[in-house]
């Protein structure tokens, strides 16, 4: 699954609640290949695992929650990070893909022509994670998208390491 079931379940709540439109994701073949790219944890996981640690916000505050973060990603046998140039090239081939992504956004704002819906709902949060990525260069396209969220998403970019 690319997503947790809480993610969708909440999704589904506010929806329902709101008598909301959120068309279902679509299955795009472009889309499908990029997020089975950022959802690799052989790319996403070495990429963001220590970063996401580093970044000053409330769920970092505690050193406990770091160390069980960490320790919770290396009992699944998940790679926390990458050597340092393992780490550039990832980071390089990381920004080729976001080259490709742009591309991909057919619509005003959204990946779609007629409008947000679940494949942005999927999206959008695995590019907000990049944000702790020093180096990651996001195209116009793709910043322009990712602003669709707007200030309530905390962007990490000023705390990048």
């Amino acid at each position: 699954s690319l997503e947790t079931p809480e993610s969708l379940e909440i999704c589904s709540f506010l929806i329902g609640r709101h008598q909301l439109v959120c068309p279902c994701a679509t299955g795009r073949p472009d889309i499908k290949s990029i997020e089975s790219y950022l959802l690799d944890k052989k790319v996403m996981n070495p990429l963001t695992l220590t970063r996401l640690t580093k970044i000053p916000v409330a769920d970092w505050a505690d050193p406990r929650d770091i160390s069980y973060h960490l320790w919770k990603h290396q009992k699944k046998g998940d790679i926390l990070e990458y050597s340092s140039e393992e780490d550039a090239e990832a980071i390089k081939d990381l920004n080729s893909k976001l080259i490709e992504f742009a591309a991909m956004i057919k619509g005003d704002k959204c990946l779609n022509t007629w409008g947000f819906g679940m494949d942005d709902v999927i999206m959008l949060p695995w590019l907000r994670r990049l944000t702790c990525i020093k180096g990651v260069v996001f195209p116009v396209a793709v910043k322009e998208y990712m602003s669709t969220v707007g200030a309530q998403v905390e962007d990490y970019t000023k705390h990048a390491v």
